[in-house]
C-alpha cells in the first residue's frame, strides 16, 4: 500500500463517528459490536479475562473504538472484581473517545475512564497495567512496532498483551463491494486483494509474522490463533450503512476524478439496488478470518494487583 493510500484511510478513521445523533450513535455502535464483539470476547478469554476471573486487574484498552472490549468485560466479569479493577479506554480518535464516554455514562459502567491517547507513544507511567488490549488495530496503526515497545514499558512484569487483527486472506465486506463496482457502467477500480495490512507491513496480518514480531520484542508465552467468524448482514441498506467508510476508502483512493463525478448522487442507490437483486432482497452472511494474539511481559510482579 502506498503512502497516499495509507493517508486516505487514516483520514477516514480520524473523522469516523463525528457529529452523530443519538439514533445514529446507537446504530453505529450496534454495527461495530456485530463485527467486533465476538472476537473481543474470544480475545479476552485467551488473555485470561472472562467469567472465571476472580482477581482485580488494571487494563488499558488501546485503540478502543466504540468499546467492544470494555462492553464485554462489563457483561461478563463479576461486579465485585470490577469494583476493585480499573479500565482505561484510549483512542487517537477523539470522536470515538467521546462515544465511549457516552456509553459508559448511559450504561453505568464500573471503573471505566476514557482518554485520547496515541498507542504508539503513550504518557502512562512504567509498569502501570496488568493487561493491554488492542482490538483490530495493529494492522492499521502506522507503527505497530512502536506499540509493542510502549506496551512493554507500561505493562507490569508478567502482564498480558492481547490483540486481534484481520488475517491477510479474510474476505469480509470486499466481495460484495467488488461486485457492486463491477456492475457500474464506468471504470470503478478496486484492488484485488484489498490489503488487510493498512500500513503495508504484511507480517501483521500473518500468524507466523505476528509470532515472530512478538518474540523479537522480548515477549514470552506467545500464543497466536486463527479464528473464522461469520457476520450477518440484514439487508442491502444495512450493508451500505455498515461499510460506508470502506466504500469511501475505495472511491477516494482508487477512482479517477471522472469516475467520482459519474458516481456522484447515484452510487449509494446503485449499491443498494445491486445487492437487493444479488440476494433476492434478503440478508446474507459475510465470512471473516481473525487473528488473536496474546503474550506476556517477562518477569513476575512484586506487589500491586495480581493477574
Amino acid at each position: 500500500m502506498t503512502s497516499a493510500e495509507q493517508k486516505e484511510l487514516q483520514k477516514l478513521y480520524g473523522s469516523f463517528a463525528g457529529g452523530l445523533t443519538d439514533d445514529d450513535l446507537e446504530r453505529t455502535i450496534a454495527g461495530s459490536e456485530r463485527i467486533m464483539r465476538g472476537p473481543a470476547g474470544l480475545l479476552l478469554t485467551q488473555a485470561g479475562l472472562d467469567e472465571s476471573t476472580s482477581k482485580p486487574f488494571t487494563l488499558l484498552d488501546n485503540a478502543c473504538g466504540t468499546g467492544p472490549i470494555v462492553a464485554h468485560l462489563q457483561d461478563h466479569i463479576d461486579r465485585k472484581v470490577l469494583l476493585e479493577s480499573k479500565v482505561i479506554c484510549a483512542d487517537f480518535n477523539e470522536n470515538l473517545v467521546n462515544i465511549l464516554k457516552r456509553r459508559a455514562t448511559k450504561y453505568g459502567w464500573t471503573n471505566v475512564e476514557a482518554a485520547v491517547v496515541d498507542a504508539q507513544r503513550s504518557d502512562f507511567l512504567e509498569e502501570s497495567f496488568t493487561h493491554v488490549t488492542l482490538n483490530f488495530a495493529m494492522h492499521v496503526i502506522p507503527k505497530p512496532e512502536a506499540v509493542l515497545a510502549d506496551t512493554m514499558r507500561i505493562l507490569k512484569p508478567g502482564g498480558v498483551l492481547a490483540f486481534s487483527t484481520w488475517h491477510r486472506d479474510t474476505k469480509g465486506w470486499t466481495p460484495d463491494m467488488r461486485s457492486c463496482f463491477k456492475a457500474l457502467p464506468f471504470d470503478a477500480p478496486m484492488p484485488d486483494p484489498v490489503p488487510m495490512a493498512i500500513h503495508g507491513k504484511l507480517q501483521w496480518t500473518d500468524p507466523k509474522g505476528i509470532e515472530e514480531e512478538l518474540k523479537a520484542y522480548g515477549f514470552d508465552n506467545v500464543q497466536v490463533k486463527t479464528v473464522p467468524q461469520v457476520v450477518r448482514v440484514n439487508s442491502a441498506e444495512d450493508y451500505l450503512y455498515s461499510y460506508r467508510m470502506m466504500k469511501d476508502w475505495m472511491v477516494n483512493t482508487y477512482w479517477s476524478e471522472e469516475s467520482k463525478r459519474k458516481a456522484q448522487d447515484i452510487l449509494d442507490e446503485h449499491i443498494v439496488n445491486h445487492l437487493k437483486e444479488k440476494y433476492n432482497g434478503e440478508g446474507w452472511d459475510l465470512s471473516w478470518t481473525a487473528i488473536l494474539a496474546t503474550c506476556l511481559k517477562p518477569g513476575s510482579r512484586k506487589g500491586g494487583l495480581e493477574l
